[in-house]
């Protein structure tokens, strides 16, 4: 990935976010080397091997286009899947928190 045309930002960067975050997704902790390893990043047209794909994607506010922080692939699709919604998010929470319904029990399979 280019973070630059994508983001804005440079390696040194992103290297400094990962240090910051102690290689660390900002959200649920998982450590980079606990991330299954990608596909190989994008290949050289000077035909040198691909360098690896980054662990930790860098995640972004779409109104702004700034960067957040960190995430690991499972984060930041939740994150889009909730549309950066604080209050989706917060529904979720509520929705976690209140228990079964009161309906009759099902199994689940």
């Amino acid at each position: 990935m280019n973070l630059w045309s994508k983001y804005r930002i440079t390696e040194p960067f992103y290297d400094e976010l990962r240090s910051r975050q102690g290689f660390r997704c900002a959200i649920c902790g998982i450590h980079e080397d606990d991330l299954p390893a990608t596909l190989a990043g994008r290949p050289r047209k000077d035909g040198k091997p691909s360098a690896q794909a980054f662990r930790l994607v860098v995640d972004h506010c779409h109104g702004t286009n700034t960067v957040r922080g960190l995430l690991c692939n499972g984060c930041n699709s939740a994150l889009g899947h909730f549309r950066d919604s604080p209050e989706a998010l917060r529904r979720a929470l509520e929705y976690l928190q209140s228990g079964p319904s009161s309906g009759p029990p099902r199994e689940v399979t």
